[in-house]
C-alpha cells in the first residue's frame, strides 16, 4: 500500500487580489505552495501530484524545484473546476486500487502534522473507505431564502469541512467515473462526489484544527502568519529521534551554572561528551576574538563539534528609566550579540559535521514586559536570529532551533526574583532533557516552548514555529 498526495494549486488568486495565484505568495518568507509540499511530504508521504494553474506550470515547476524533499513530486494542469482538477491528478498517480489518496488545498500551509495522520489512519486501517476534516462551527449557522430567514438549524449537527480528505484509491476513482459519465464534476469537494455516487462507502468525520486556515483573502494571510507565531507541534509526532547522543561532542557556552550546567551533565550521562565554557570561566561571549579562540579549542579538545548549545545571558530588573546605560547595553549585548559571536564562531565546526545551534530564549519573548524590557526585547531578537540562521545555514545541513523555558529554578532567576517561591518552577533538569530531545530531531528554525505540565500533570515540552513574515 502506497499513499499519495495530490495538491489542488490550480487557482488564479482572484479573490485574493494579488498579481499572482495565493499559492505562490509569501508566508513568513516562503511561498504558501512550498510550505505545503514541505508538510505533506514530512508526513511520510509516498508520491506527491501537485495540480497547478495550466497559466503557471512553469513558475510551478520551477517552486518545486527549491522544495528540497525526498518524496518525487510531479506536476499536472488544472481543469476549469476543483473536479476536473482532481480527476487530471487522480490520472497522474502510479499504484494499485488499494493505495491511498490523499487531496489537500495547496493554500492550507499550517495543517497540523497530527491532523494528517488522523485523517490517513482510518483508510490506511482499513476502517473507512474514506476520511474528511472538519471542525465545529462556534458560530449559529443561519438558513436564508433572498433576504429572508427562513430556519436556525441545530449547529451541533453541523461541521466546516477542511482538507485534508483521504480516499481508498479505487473508491475515489469509482466515483470519479460516475460523476464523469453523469456530468456532475462540479462539486467544491471530492467527499461529495464519493457521497453521490458510492453507495455504501463509509466516510468517517475526522477532528482538524482551527490553526488550519485555508488562506482565501488577505486577511486570511495576516491571521496564518500570526498563527505561525503561536502554532504548537507535538512533541510525540514531531520530536522523533533522528540523531544519537551516545558520542556526540556537545559545547554548551553559559553552561558553568544553571541550564547550561544541566545540559551538559545530562548530554554526559546520555553518552555525549561534552564541554562548557562561559563567564565563570573567564569567557565573555562580547568579545569575538575571545570566542572564536575558545571554540577553536574545544573543537580541537574534542575533535570536531557535532552540537553548540548557547545559554549565555543577563537579567536585569527594573524601569527602563531607573536603569543605567551600560547595564541596558549589557543586557543586549550579551544575550544578542553574545549569541551571534558564538554562532558566527562555531559555523564552519557545525558546518563539517552537519550539527546544531541551539540559543534560548524566554517565554517572555512573545510581549515585552515592564520591569525587564531589554531582557523582553533581547529574547525576541534571539527568536528571530535563530530563524533567520535555520534559512541561511540550512543548505549546509546545520539545524538551528531555539528553546524558551518557562519560569525556571535558576541561581539567575533567584537573583532577580528573590521573593518568588520555587514552587511551579520548572527544574534545569526538565529545560536540560527537553533541549538535548530537540538536538535529536531533525527540526530546524522552531521555538520549543518548555511547559512544566501538560493537561495531565506531566512535565511536557512543545515546539513552537518561530517564522516571522518579513516586514
Amino acid at each position: 500500500m502506497r499513499i499519495h498526495g495530490i495538491v489542488l494549486a490550480g487557482g488564479d488568486g482572484n479573490r485574493f487580489g494579488a498579481e499572482m495565484p495565493k499559492q505562490f505568495v509569501r508566508l513568513a518568507g516562503d511561498p504558501i505552495l512550498l510550505r505545503s509540499l514541505r508538510t505533506l511530504a514530512a508526513a511520510g508521504l509516498d508520491q506527491l501530484v501537485v495540480v497547478a494553474h495550466p497559466n503557471w506550470l512553469t513558475e510551478t515547476e520551477e517552486l518545486v524545484a527549491t522544495a528540497a524533499v525526498s518524496v518525487p513530486i510531479s506536476i499536472v494542469p488544472g481543469g476549469v473546476t476543483r473536479n476536473e482538477s482532481t480527476a487530471n491528478g487522480l490520472r497522474a498517480l502510479d499504484g494499485g486500487d488499494d493505495d491511498v489518496v490523499l487531496i489537500h488545498d495547496a493554500v492550507r500551509p499550517l495543517v497540523p502534522h497530527d491532523v494528517i495522520l488522523r485523517s490517513l489512519e482510518p483508510v490506511v486501517s482499513g476502517r473507512a473507505d474514506s476520511t474528511d476534516t472538519v471542525i465545529p462551527s462556534a458560530d449559529t449557522l443561519v438558513v436564508v431564502d433572498g433576504e429572508n430567514v427562513v430556519e436556525i438549524p441545530d449547529r451541533g449537527r453541523f461541521r466546516r469541512g477542511q482538507t485534508p480528505q483521504v480516499f481508498r484509491k479505487r473508491v475515489l476513482a469509482q466515483a470519479y467515473d460516475a460523476a464523469a459519465r453523469s456530468g456532475d464534476l462540479t462539486a467544491t469537494d471530492d467527499c461529495s462526489l464519493v457521497l453521490r455516487h458510492v453507495p455504501g462507502a463509509r466516510i468517517l468525520a475526522v477532528a482538524g484544527d482551527e490553526v488550519n486556515v485555508k488562506i482565501t483573502t488577505r486577511i486570511d494571510l495576516v491571521l496564518a502568519d500570526r498563527m505561525l507565531q503561536m502554532r504548537t507541534i507535538s512533541p510525540a509526532t514531531e520530536m522523533q529521534p533522528s540523531f544519537e547522543l551516545d558520542g556526540a561532542r556537545i559545547l554548551v557556552v553559559g553552561g558553568t551554572n544553571g541550564i547550561g550546567q544541566a545540559i551538559a551533565e545530562e548530554a554526559e550521562r546520555q553518552g555525549a561528551r561534552a564541554e562548557i565554557d562561559g563567564r565563570s570561566l573567564g569567557l565573555d561571549v562580547r568579545d569575538y576574538a575571545a570566542v572564536e579562540s575558545r571554540i577553536d579549542a574545544a573543537a580541537e579538545r574534542l575533535g570536531g563539534i557535532d552540537h553548540v548549545v548557547c545559554t549565555a545571558g543577563v537579567l536585569r530588573i527594573g524601569p527602563v528609566v531607573d536603569t543605567s546605560p551600560a547595564d541596558l547595553a549589557e543586557v543586549i549585548d550579551v544575550n544578542l550579540t553574545g549569541t551571534l559571536n558564538v554562532a558566527r564562531a562555531a559555523h564552519r565546526h557545525l558546518a563539517r559535521s552537519r550539527g546544531s545551534f541551539t540559543v534560548f530564549a524566554s517565554s517572555s519573548f512573545t510581549r515585552g514586559r515592564p520591569d525587564y524590557v531589554a531582557y523582553s526585547a533581547s529574547k525576541a531578537a534571539v527568536v528571530n536570529l535563530a530563524q533567520g540562521l535555520a534559512e541561511e545555514w540550512a543548505h549546509e545541513g546545520i539545524r538551528v532551533n531555539a528553546v524558551s523555558p518557562e519560569r525556571t529554578d535558576t541561581r539567575m532567576r533567584r537573583r532577580a526574583f528573590p521573593e518568588e517561591p520555587p514552587v511551579g518552577l520548572l527544574s534545569t533538569v526538565d529545560v536540560a532533557n527537553a533541549t538535548l530531545r530537540l538536538i535529536q530531531c531533525d527540526l530546524t528554525g522552531q521555538v520549543l516552548d518548555v511547559r512544566r505540565h501538560d493537561a495531565f500533570g506531566q512535565p511536557t515540552a512543545v515546539a513552537e514555529a518561530v517564522e516571522i513574515a518579513p516586514g
